[in-house]
């Protein structure tokens, strides 16, 4: 008996992505004891292994990107983080400024920024690879930069502890570079490497999901879900400054999502402001429930905004062909 797994996946927007990580979830939650066997199944199931795993899929993208395209890739990842920062920080300060500490229908400024002053970066990858071409892959590297609670932390005006997380972008660019250089050095090599690319992503889907739990949704109850569905919204920043500067906008919505690490957001600033450690237990969770309810809805908003634009420019090239 034959079953169409593949062909199942491809009809779900970012599939290949979103249902291993689900998989993850669940299998955290109902059988988290899997995941502590030892031995190669804790290796490539655990939470643990996506890190390594993502290492290799850096390696693979970079060595799709030409060194004439690298420049382009840089651009349109300074694009990205700018225009997610600015919708939300801008909600996030707004909330507060107008609501207070406690926020508004239970989401707190906190909860906010820490949630949509990020973005899923391996879900970015999967939705770029799917509807985007080499160079908004590449924008990964930059795009990197948003991991950790640095942009929150500016965003809440704590400079005193705020740094740029140099290494940690050093880190993400050498995959990316070895990866490239490789690629540009050999033609073979490049085909070779990114014939592999797509078999990593539920390799690595699965272990960031089982880094979940679905207690966490119901513990952050409806605040945390709302969380979600706006972050996947906050893509539209992107989307427009790409438009402005005349880039394909579409992957701008790829970045409406909130990353698994923005998790410990919440304690880390708390960490610089004590009078916001109440706050930053019930944060942590609405984040963590914004993660998972983002990484579902994001891949719809890219899939029927690419579709919408396609089928526009289908009529609209029509329209000029009868014309002339």
């Amino acid at each position: 008996m034959q079953i169409p797994i593949k062909k199942t996946l491809d009809r779900i927007p970012g599939g290949m992505m979103i249902v291993p990580l689900f998989l993850g979830v669940l299998v955290n939650t109902f059988f988290p004891q899997f995941l502590k066997i030892g031995g190669f199944t804790t290796a490539l199931f655990s939470p643990q292994a996506a890190s390594t795993i993502l290492g290799c899929f850096m390696f693979l993208i970079g060595s799709q990107i030409s060194f004439k395209l690298a420049p382009k890739a840089l651009k349109k990842g300074a694009l990205l983080i700018t225009g997610k920062f600015i919708v939300g920080a801008g909600i996030g300060i707004s909330v507060g400024l107008i609501f207070g500490p406690a926020g508004i229908l239970g989401l707190s400024p906190l909860a906010v920024l820490a949630a949509l002053t990020n973005c899923n970066g391996g879900l970015y990858a999967s939705l770029a690879s799917q509807y985007g071409d080499e160079t908004d892959v590449g924008a990964y590297a930059l795009l990197s930069l948003k991991d950790g609670p640095f942009f929150t932390l500016v965003a809440l005006g704590a400079s005193g502890l705020a740094h740029v997380p140099f290494m940690a972008l050093v880190a993400v660019i050498i995959p990316i570079g070895l990866g490239m250089i490789l690629g540009n050095l050999d033609p073979d090599m490049r085909k070779f490497l990114g014939s592999s690319k797509m078999l990593l992503i539920p390799f690595f889907s699965f272990p960031l999901g089982a880094a979940m739990n679905l207690q966490t949704i119901v513990t952050a109850g409806g605040p945390g879900i709302l969380l979600g569905i706006i972050a996947a919204f906050t893509g539209i920043g992107a989307y427009i400054l790409l438009k402005l500067f005349k880039e394909e906008p579409i992957i701008g919505l790829a970045t409406g999502s909130t990353a698994g690490n923005a998790v410990a957001t919440p304690a880390l600033v708390a960490l610089a402001d004590p009078s916001l450690a109440v706050i930053a237990t019930i944060a942590t969770a609405q984040v963590a429930a914004s993660c998972v309810v983002s990484a579902i809805v994001c891949p719809f908003i890219v899939s029927f905004a690419y579709k919408a634009l396609s089928k526009y420019k289908a009529s609209k090239l029509i329209g000029e062909t009868a014309v002339s």
